[in-house]
């Protein structure tokens, strides 16, 4: 059931509820969805995991096996007394995965494609890729005052539908 609310993207808002979380709570589910022409394209770095960041009350993580989506929570049994524990990633390991599966999505970018732009000066901007070379793109981004060609890295992108008209980067 968990997948499932990946692909129909609503796996976080279920966890924020009921992790009882601030909007802003860090949470990576290592998968990205988005749109490829008429079809929905799926990739998924870790199926059937997602990190929640720590600042919680514990009993707050380990309340989600109570959920039909959740099948464990990580964890360990730890001190003399065998308390269970929550299993911990430091966050350059999350940083880490993150990197790879922008660098999976990014491989699937074709000259054409529309993309947002998730890294780097020209973050949160979209454009068109109208050329590649090894490790970059050529965006073509629109801005009201200014048209450009940036050279962006590939896994600075993912892709994106093409914005409606007058809507790119307004």
């Amino acid at each position: 059931m968990g997948e499932a609310k990946v692909e129909d993207l609503t796996l976080e808002a279920s966890l924020r509820q009921d992790l009882n979380s601030e909007p802003d709570h860090p949470i990576f589910i290592p998968a990205r969805i988005y749109q490829k022409g008429h079809r929905t394209v799926v990739v998924y770095l870790m199926q059937g995991y997602v990190f929640v960041a720590a600042g919680l009350p514990d009993t707050s993580y380990f309340d989600l096996e109570r959920k039909p989506y959740v099948n464990k929570v990580m964890s360990a049994l730890s001190g003399p007394h065998r308390i269970r524990t929550l299993s911990v990633i430091p966050n350059e390991r999350i940083e880490d995965l993150r990197m790879k599966l922008r660098e999976q999505v990014s491989s699937d970018i074709k000259i054409g494609d529309w993309v947002t732009i998730v890294d780097g000066p020209y973050k949160a901007l979209e454009g068109r890729v109208v050329g590649s070379g090894e490790e970059n793109s050529f965006v073509e981004i629109r801005l009201r005052s200014l048209n450009l060609i940036a050279t962006i890295p590939f896994v600075f992108l993912e892709s994106t539908e093409e914005p409606s008209r007058g809507e790119e980067n307004e």
